[in-house]
């Protein structure tokens, strides 16, 4: 389909007699029409972008970002004070909870020394245990898939440096980098079906249920007397030290544990499984730490203009914090910086929106399985996921827009399964059509802090990005660092959040809501 032009677009958009009639509001003798300000923002977005630099100042100036760790509040301190120099209300760090402690890593070292020298390309996960200096055990190799496993290894392991399972096969016909196609995007546009259901329980079941799995197979190798776990990154030539998906209260970091390069692990594996004796030896030096027991997300806002509805909340966001083997640049830098530069621009263009539009920037999203930053700022302002029970803020709510699959363009919106939501947003997304991001599909979506605010029937929705290389380089891996950001892309992006932002801001009527979810256990 031929994309028309901007002016046409946006004069369509102006003149339209659909669901989702735009308005300008009068609020003051300055306000121009939504047509001139997606202009402005246009304009300012391309011309004076702030974007990378505030990637870069999350991200390499002070990541990476371990929830609660000295690198986060740094990070955390920083964007509040930008936004705030920007001209934003209410600019905070918001407590969200009281949460575990943090992790330090100060130093580690991991190498083969027979029977021929390798530096290991590893990285500890975090909030794993410290080792008691320099480590050293008999190397065997491990797989246990099933209860019926574990008698094959008990009585074998004491003393022992695991090598924990076998890496699947390398699909070598992947594209290292890929941007969606208009055939991919329009078979997304024509799913009927959402998919595998995306709510509040589902992702945090299926993360509870790994998270039983493997604290099941560590707390056997724990009273097996296993010294130190390796584990392969599965892509090679890439590097994913992440961590174990809870905090340190939790058996599963009872040993030491490392992350190895894939072709590393792979090298070692096989000398052991043809028994040859292999000797490892490592160390690892970190610190758990807890200078506050409480946890804090970024907020700050522009305040609506339009006494009726100023009230009602927008929301803007994604999370900040990151795991450690790179800067978290694209995990989630970028989706943070994006957002922070809709709110830049919208108060450098003088625009006045209807609604307040506020910014989330949400701590521990990474190592737990409830998105406790985000889902700690529903409980306090909007309702509780487990029980259902709304607060007053839950009625002046808008909808939620979430940014985190990297630093690829946005190419539209997933709905959800909020098909009600279709009509306004193919208007909203229609200026937006030379821009590439005029997609949406019924598909849902999860694994990210949109789901906090569904879990109370909050309309809450993901963008689509182009993948580009974020599964296949950057995502939780040692080379998410700023070099792998996309200007144009993020520039791209700020844009578009931007405009579909002012324009929600000013429609008569608020996003159309889901259905509210069923209490847990009902």
């Amino acid at each position: 389909m031929r994309a028309r032009t901007v002016r046409g677009c946006l004069k369509a958009l102006v003149v339209s007699a659909t669901v989702c009639t735009l308005v300008s509001t009068g609020a003051t003798a300055q306000q121009d029409s939504v047509t001139a300000v997606l202009g402005r923002i246009r304009d300012e977005a391309m011309n004076r972008s702030h974007v990378l630099e505030t990637a870069l100042g999350l991200s390499d100036l002070n990541g990476p970002r371990l929830s609660g760790s000295a690198g986060y509040m740094r990070a955390a301190a920083w964007a509040r004070d930008q936004l705030a120099s920007w001209g934003l209300a209410r600019a905070a760090l918001e407590p969200w909870g009281r949460r575990g402690p943090s992790w330090e890593l100060d130093r580690f070292s991991i190498e083969m020394t027979a029977p021929t020298y390798l530096r290991i390309n590893a990285m500890p996960r975090a909030w794993t245990l410290p080792t008691n200096g320099m480590v050293t055990g008999k190397s065997i190799a491990v797989r246990i898939r099933a209860d019926s496993d574990y008698a094959r290894y008990q009585g074998k392991l004491r003393g022992a440096i695991v090598l924990n399972g076998v890496p699947g096969p390398i699909n070598r016909t992947r594209e290292p980098t890929h941007r969606f196609t208009d055939a991919e995007l329009d078979s997304m546009a024509l799913l009927t079906d959402p998919g595998e259901p995306h709510g509040y329980w589902e992702d945090y079941d299926d993360f509870a249920h790994s998270l039983e799995a493997r604290n099941k197979l560590y707390a056997f190798f724990k009273t097996e007397g296993v010294v130190a776990v390796l584990e392969a990154s599965q892509t090679p030539g890439v590097l994913r030290p992440d961590g174990f998906w809870r905090y340190a209260t939790q058996i599963d970091s009872a040993i030491p544990t490392f992350v190895v390069a894939r072709e590393h692990y792979s090298r070692i594996l096989r000398l052991v499984q043809h028994d040859v004796p292999v000797k490892i030896e490592l160390s690892l030096a970190a610190r758990f730490t807890q200078t506050d027991s409480l946890g804090y997300d970024v907020v700050a806002e522009l305040p609506g203009s339009d006494p009726k509805v100023a009230p009602e909340v927008i929301m803007i966001g994604g999370h900040l914090d990151s795991w450690i083997g790179g800067t978290g640049a694209t995990d989630n830098a970028a989706g943070s910086a994006v957002a922070m530069e809709v709110l830049r621009i919208l108060k450098a263009v003088n625009a006045h929106p209807r609604r307040t539009i506020r910014i989330g920037l949400w701590d521990g999203e990474e190592p737990t399985a409830d998105y406790s930053g985000s889902v700690g700022y529903v409980k306090y302002h909007y309702g509780d996921p487990a029980t259902v029970k709304l607060l007053p803020e839950h009625a002046r709510f808008d909808v939620y827009f979430n940014l985190d699959n990297g630093s690829g363009k946005i190419r539209g919106l997933y709905l959800q399964n909020d098909s009600a939501a279709r009509a306004v947003f193919t208007q909203i997304l229609a200026p937006l059509a030379d821009l590439g991001a005029n997609h949406l599909t019924i598909a849902n979506t999860g694994s990210t802090d949109h789901i906090s605010f569904v879990g109370v029937g909050l309309p809450a929705f993901e963008f689509i990005q182009d993948p580009v290389d974020y599964d296949t380089r950057t995502h939780h891996s040692v080379l998410d660092v700023g070099d792998l950001l996309l200007e144009d892309d993020l520039k791209q992006a700020a844009v578009v959040m931007a405009s579909v932002v002012y324009q929600t801001a000013m429609l008569e009527q608020r996003i159309p809501r889901p259905a509210l979810p069923a209490a847990r256990g009902h």
